[in-house]
Formats: structure tokens, sequence, C-alpha cells
């Protein structure tokens, strides 16, 4: 007798623990009857206490085969995570090699924790949606330690007000949060602090300024403090840019260009393809060497390359760090700086505002420590600050998906890390075997071994403990 293939992906499914009854309401499909016939004579002895019996009815059948279909026919990323679902024993501490920091609640009793940074995007959300064990997370870390603080520590290229209605509109509640600081704040206050407000004795002027400023589309233009001139054209901006800040990939501002949102079309906005990004960058780049000046440098409002937006990954400013540091590389500039006497480096002519930069983090630090330095004292109690960050860090933990950005960026101020796995970006990276990977026993070593590859390949140190999502248990 030939088994329905409903019934087949079915027993798949199932009956590596149990025995699968199928009952028949429909009296014309004898099949059913005949099957299930035969299942109770194949399975005569008793149940063992590894096996359960399980009744279906053809309808239930029906319903879990399309659910399976379903599932089967989402996008090739989906497909791919739903076959690695991991143990949460291949999770540990890796500073003392115990098994038990499975999730926020063993870590939170096992360290001495006071503050926590928290990445967004693969963490809270996945950029459409929020993690709704995320938010039972951080209702729970909420009431259970009230002396903890939370914080929102963001490479998104928004100012902080933006992320926290951001997050109020997916379900999270404003009183789990102590603060945030997004890479986008950051840039704004270096604008208006660094370049913007220059020195009386210096003769330049922010009018002397120009700011090509790469920018969102449909998702929203972020803003530069009121001073920044922009330019009114691709080849304007070629002509006269003389900084560069990298807040978005899809488009530059222009004069009159307006704030936009998730939900409204965005106005007075020049739209730019990734290939004409790069255009432009080339451009400004061949005026500077055939005028004999140095490249603008470009402030990288999001350092991410890459995030989780729903199933997909995307592209974000930190790859157009890249491609500007691979124009600057091939252009005259490193023949240049060998005659005059000093090496050309492409790197310094990206500034990083965010993470893995220890900057986003000791400019929050210095907000939640109440402490603000001017310019002109900037260097008094060099000594007493650097102590006093060093003993806020040691009890910061540090949660992100990403290896290069979270995880580095809290090693650079010492602090304390915990690395998302299932939810982030590395989620493709860690499906190292089917076997470890199927949601069963979990190979630990085999978790091991592939968590080291990554952090070889990114240069980064071991985190302090790694878990599969942002969850409470």
């Amino acid at each position: 007798m030939k088994i329905p293939w409903n019934i087949w992906k079915v027993l798949q499914s199932n009956t590596n623990n149990y025995i699968v009854i199928v009952i028949t309401f429909n009296t014309t499909n004898i099949v059913f009857v005949l099957f299930s016939v035969l299942l109770l004579l194949l399975f005569k002895s008793p149940l063992s206490s590894q096996k359960k019996c399980i009744i279906m009815s053809s309808s239930e059948v029906f319903l879990k085969t399309t659910t399976t279909i379903k599932t089967t026919r989402t996008t090739p990323r989906r497909q791919r995570r739903q076959r690695r679902k991991i143990s949460s024993s291949t999770f540990k501490n890796n500073n003392n090699n115990t098994n038990n920091n499975n999730n926020m609640e063993s870590i939170l009793h096992e360290h001495e924790i006071t503050d926590i940074f928290l990445d967004q995007f693969g963490v809270l959300h996945d950029g459409k949606n929020a993690f709704p064990e995320a938010i039972e997370c951080l209702r729970r870390i909420h009431h259970k330690y009230p002396d903890v603080r939370v914080h929102v520590l963001s490479n998104s290229s928004r100012r902080r007000t933006s992320t926290l209605r951001k997050l109020k509109r997916m379900g999270f509640e404003d009183e789990w949060f102590q603060s945030a600081m997004t890479s986008g704040e950051v840039c704004h206050k270096f604008i208006e602090k660094d370049i913007l407000n220059t020195d009386t004795n210096s003769s330049s002027s922010s009018s002397s300024f120009t700011f090509l400023h790469l920018n969102w589309g449909e998702r929203g233009a972020v803003s530069l403090p009121s001073g920044c001139v922009l330019p009114q054209s691709k080849e304007e901006a070629i002509e006269k840019t003389t900084h560069v800040v990298a807040s978005g990939c899809e488009s530059m501002s222009v004069p009159g260009t307006t704030l936009g949102s998730y939900d409204r079309q965005v106005q007075n906005i020049q739209r730019l393809t990734h290939e004409e990004i790069k255009e432009v960058l080339t451009g400004i780049a061949k005026r500077c060497e055939e005028n004999g000046d140095l490249p603008p440098k470009m402030l990288l409002a999001n350092p991410d390359f890459v995030t989780v937006n729903g199933d997909a990954l995307e592209v974000m400013p930190g790859t157009i760090s890249l491609w500007y540091r691979d124009i600057l590389n091939e252009g005259g500039f490193q023949k240049k700086g060998e005659v005059s006497g000093g090496a050309f480096n492409a790197d310094e002519y990206v500034v990083k505002l965010g993470k893995p930069a220890p900057i986003i983090y000791t400019t929050l630090c210095e907000e939640i420590s109440g402490r603000s330095r001017s310019r002109n004292n900037e260097h008094s109690d060099d000594e007493k600050e650097e102590k006093n960050a060093q003993t806020f860090f040691s009890k910061c933990l540090c949660v992100g998906d990403s290896l290069e950005h979270d995880i580095k960026g809290a090693q650079s101020v010492n602090a304390k890390s915990c690395f998302i796995v299932e939810t982030g970006i590395h989620a493709e990276e860690l499906d190292f075997s089917s076997s470890s990977a199927s949601g069963g026993d979990g190979d630990e070593s085999e978790f091991e071994a592939a968590l080291e590859a990554m952090c070889e390949k990114y240069k980064v140190a071991s985190p302090t403990c790694t878990i599969a999502k942002f969850s409470w248990n």
C-alpha cells in the first residue's frame, strides 16, 4: 500500500519518539483506516518510556501538513535558520568553562552586573518586528533586578529619541530603559563640537564647509545639525565637498531635505544607487588628488556593514566606508604620501562614531556618570577619569549579535560581552553542521570550534558568554 504523501510527512516529524494513530472522519477515504490498523499491528509491544502515542484526525493531519508546506516555502534564509535550531546546552560562559549561562537569568545570577548595554537589530527585534522573548526578558529584568540599569547602545544613524520611540511602538516600555546612545547621536555631537564650533582664532567658519550627507530613502531621512551646508547636486558634491557623512545608503541630502519616517514618502532628497554613491566618492577623491589636497574624512554615523531586516541582510553605511577606503587606496594619495615622507593610511580618513569605536561607549558612560568634560579642560584629571571608566565598564554587560561591532566594541573598553547567535547577523555562519544544529542534543565541542573559527576570522577574542536569543530562560 502506498502511504499518502501528507501522512508520510507527519510521520517523518513524529515517529522518532511517537506512535502516530490516524483516525479519519471521512468514511469515504478508506486508506486512513487501513493505515491506522497497520500501525496498531506494527506496534504490538507495550509503549516504552521514550515513546508516546498521538491520535490525530485527518483534519489535524491536513493542518500540520499545510503548516509544513508554508514553513518550507519561505525564503532560503529562513529555511536554513529553521534547520539550524541550536540546543541551549551548547552555549556557555567562556570565562569559567561552564554551561549554566544559557539565558539572561543565569547570566545576571552568575555575574555582578550594574549596567546592560543592548544592541537593537538582531537582539530586540529583526528590523520590523520585536522578538517576544526580548520583551519578556526586559520585563523580568526590570522587576527582578531593579538596580540593574538597561541602556540601548545602537549603531543606528538616527538620533536616540527616534530609537526609543521606535522601540515603544514595538511594545517595549519606556521605564525599562535608563538611557540610550546611538552612533547618529554621537555623530551629531561630533559635528557640532569638533567641526562647526571652531576656535575663534581660526579663519574657518561653518559656511566654508560643504557636507556630502549620504542618507536613507523611504525608511526616513536623517538630519544633520542646522549649520551644515549641503550641496545642491551630485556635481556640486564632487566639486565642493569638505566632509562626508555616511548615515544611509540610498540617497544624498540636499537643501530642504525633510525628516522622513517609515510610513510616509521622503521629500526633497536625491536618490542614489550604490553605483552612483561610488561615482560621487570617486569624483571627490580625483578632485582632491588633482588639486594636491588630502581627501575629506568620512564621518561614519553607522559602522555596521550589514543589518537584519526581517529575513534578509541589508547593506549599511559601514560597507560604504569600505568602498571609500578602496577608492582612496586606488588613487595617487599613497604615492604623494611616500614623496612627502609620510605614509598615507586610508583608514585614518574614516572616523567611526559607533561600535566598535570606544567613543560611543565613553560618551554614554560620561552621561550616566554625570560627567561632561569641557574642551578647555578635557585633559584634567585624566587618570581619575580613566580609573572611574574602568571601574564602570568592568560591571557592564554588552549584548549584541555582531562579533565585529558589539563584541569587539565591548572588549575595547574591557566590558563583559554576550554574543547572540540565532537571531543575529551571524546565524547563517553558525550553520556548522546538521547534527549539532538539529535542535537535539547539540554538540558543544563542535559549536565551540565553529565559534573559535569565527572569532579568529573577525580578529575578536572570545565573548564572555554566548546565548541563542536575548531571553530570560
